[in-house]
């Protein structure tokens, strides 16, 4: 029965590190040590008994150690750069920590509640470990694949989905585990839904982008509807699909070939095949057909008068947000964000982007000030001029460096 326990709670784990890597391993440590003296942790029976457990994984210097892991983990999750690169580099870290915590409870149940049972079986102790691991595995590449479908439609989290989402997995992360100390089979069997809907919504995406590609009429490639040319033989599409305001695709085509280009790139595709394109800086490329994406100088002019010609209405309907106390101020911000600043920080290198944000954040400051108190007409139009004027200046200035215009 205990070591049925110790594949629930095993199972049960790997669903927290599919979200973050170290703050579930602190969550599980800091219960097992110190969970006695807290009034609900302590009366959980399986905490009671893992007080004075004699194992490595409650030692005050790999608690203490994982709780500040965990804080910086926490701080990187809100840049969005940082984040960028999370999701991509700890799927393998978040396997071993998922195993590493599982065996450190079972450890634990072995010393104290298990007894000779696990003992005697010899290879029982690290079954649960590795289902756990490879669970963990599965389950977060579920998880990055959905996150990678609202980073395409908002890279830089204009919207504040990905925070909210970072919000819930960080609270969940923290007391669900305590949860699952308690209850291991009602947590289970939740994570069981929560990433099941994750799953299915992933393969939908995939179909859907996949079911969406169509032939290239002198090569057959399978290529995006929205694609400019063939992936392989450059073979012009010439009738694209239009990208809407998130990058969905629309009923109608889009004629202009320049406009489909920008739009591309907007979006952080390759301006010909239409793939996603990873990194930063100007001078990045495609990895699917080797295109630089500010290779030419003429998209690259009509990239900064498509984002300009936008700059009246924004500062028109920013004004009309300005008042409304707070949700217009909240409004507004989301709005010039989409409309004028994604399209150039996205594509901002990791240090000239966190200066930039930096610098607006602090006149903005006091222009969120000036909205709370009145003036908010005024004040939300200066916060989206401002931020357009300095991370417009911020990438065209790494454009000019690349003499890309």
């Amino acid at each position: 029965m205990e070591f049925i326990n110790s594949l629930l709670y095993a199972t049960g784990l790997s669903g927290f590190f599919a979200s973050r890597a170290f703050l579930p391993a602190f969550a599980a440590a800091f219960a097992m040590k110190y969970g006695h003296l807290v009034p609900w942790l302590g009366s959980i029976e399986f905490v009671q008994k893992m007080a004075d457990a004699p194992t490595w994984f409650t030692h005050p210097a790999v608690v203490w150690g994982l709780g500040a892991l965990a804080v910086a983990e926490m701080l990187a999750e809100r840049s969005p750069e940082i984040r960028e690169l999370l999701d991509e580099g700890l799927v393998y870290a978040k396997t071993g920590l998922s195993a590493a915590t599982s065996y450190g409870l079972l450890s634990a149940a072995d010393a104290e509640v298990v007894g000779d049972l696990v003992s005697q079986a010899g290879f029982l102790d690290s079954i649960p470990a590795a289902i756990s691991g490879g669970l963990t595995f599965f389950l977060t590449m579920t998880r990055n694949g959905v996150v990678g479908i609202l980073s395409e439609a908002d890279e830089d989290d204009s919207l504040g989905m990905r925070k909210f989402i970072s919000w819930c997995e960080e609270i969940w992360a923290t007391f669900g585990v305590w949860v699952l100390l308690a209850i291991p089979a009602a947590v289970l069997l939740l994570n069981g839904i929560v990433f099941g809907v994750l799953y299915l919504i992933r393969k939908r995406h995939e179909g859907k982008m996949e079911a969406a590609r169509i032939e290239c009429p002198k090569c057959q490639t399978k290529i995006h509807c929205f694609a400019t040319a063939c992936l392989s033989c450059d073979t012009p599409n010439e009738n694209p699909v239009a990208l809407g305001f998130l990058g969905g695709m629309l009923e109608e085509k889009q004629s202009d070939v320049m406009a489909q280009k920008v739009r591309l790139i907007e979006l952080k595709r390759s301006p010909k095949s239409g793939e996603k394109v990873k990194g930063r800086g100007a001078d990045i490329s495609c990895q699917e057909d080797g295109v630089a994406v500010f290779g030419d100088k003429e998209v690259n002019e009509q990239y900064f008068k498509t984002v300009d010609a936008r700059l009246p209405k924004v500062l028109i309907v920013s004004a009309a947000l300005g008042f409304v106390p707070i949700l217009g101020l909240i409004a507004g911000v989301i709005y010039y964000r989409l409309q004028l600043v994604a399209p150039y920080r996205r594509y901002l290198p990791w240090s000239k982007g966190f200066l930039t944000k930096w610098l607006v954040r602090l006149v903005l400051l006091l222009l969120a000030a000036l909205q709370i108190v009145g003036f908010g007409i005024f004040a939300v139009p200066l916060m989206a001029l401002i931020n357009h004027w300095m991370y417009r200046n911020a990438f065209r200035s790494g454009l000019k460096k690349k003499g890309l215009i």
